[in-house]
């Protein structure tokens, strides 16, 4: 999702707090302050700090979520350490080798290639996985979160949109909630965009963030990487990971609805940031 800059809804601890807390070195850089959490970098360690009640609740599932699938994919994730601060939860993790690429399309075409494969490889491996490694695992219908997005949708994004806007953004829907041959799920990582991408020499070095991490179609990662990387750089990950039709076309539905996941999040937290940025991407109709 597209970075805000809302004000939290509860009292945070500063990060002189924190240093203090968790005997770290003071006057930490600041990472991000996205949508659900402050990310500070202590140098060798990494803190994030949930802005909401709900982002407590995910940062710990995210902590067991990486306890499980750790041990199963390659040394490129985080071991989220989870620590209290003056009574607010926050999650500590060693930093990992690597910074985010903002555009792999500076990279020399050999080096490039070689960061696709990487990718690919990554994605391949934490797809085949058995969905029952996750400790919340349980049979779901693949398009009831669809669904329950579409009625959000219509409750509190539509009407901030034009008519024919609202009329392709439903007659998507309606296509995608009526395709009966849904891919088997599959763990996927939920947000495999470039600022959870790290990498090192123009290699992947590390996967960070999976608060989003659960069962789903793996087309969602492919549309996350795609959105973030853009599609000449996913047509070198497809050479090592083949892209069906079927895929394809799930990968644009979903690309449509990352701006209205930004819309409905400005919504519910007031967070006009996120709100502006994805009602820009809807009305320029950018990326999908």
């Amino acid at each position: 999702m597209i970075g805000s800059h809302g004000m939290p809804a509860q009292h945070l601890p500063t990060p002189a707090e924190i240093a203090a807390a968790l005997k770290l070195p003071p006057s930490p850089r600041v990472v991000s302050t996205g949508q659900n959490n402050l990310v500070l970098d202590f140098g060798e360690m990494i803190v994030r700090v949930p802005y909401h009640p709900s982002g407590i609740r995910e940062l710990k599932r995210e902590a067991d979520v990486l306890a499980a699938l750790r041990p199963h994919l390659p040394p490129l994730v985080p071991v989220l350490d989870l620590r209290d601060v003056d009574g607010h939860v926050v999650s500590v993790h060693r930093k990992l080798a690597g910074e985010p690429i903002a555009d792999p399309g500076l990279l020399p075409y050999e080096t490039r290639n070689a960061f696709a494969r990487d990718l690919a490889a990554f994605l391949i491996r934490l797809h085949a996985l058995p969905v029952t490694l996750l400790p919340d695992a349980e049979d779901v219908d693949p398009l009831a979160e669809w669904r329950q997005l579409l009625r959000q949708c219509e409750d509190h994004a539509f009407r901030l949109l034009s008519p024919d806007i609202v009329v392709d953004l439903r007659q998507r829907f309606q296509v995608f909630l009526s395709d009966l041959d849904m891919p088997a799920p599959a763990i996927i990582h939920g947000d495999f965009g470039a600022g959870n991408i790290l990498a090192q020499g123009g290699r992947l070095s590390g996967v960070i963030d999976f608060a989003g991490c659960g069962i789903g179609d793996p087309a969602y990662d492919f549309a996350s990487l795609a959105a973030g990387f853009g599609d000449q750089f996913l047509a070198l990950v497809e050479q090592h990971a083949p892209i069906s039709e079927a895929t394809r076309q799930r990968m644009a539905f979903y690309r449509c609805t990352f701006p209205l996941l930004d819309v409905l999040f400005g919504v519910e937290h007031g967070d006009d940031g996120a709100l502006q940025a994805g009602l820009r991407s809807l009305t320029g109709r950018r990326g999908w």
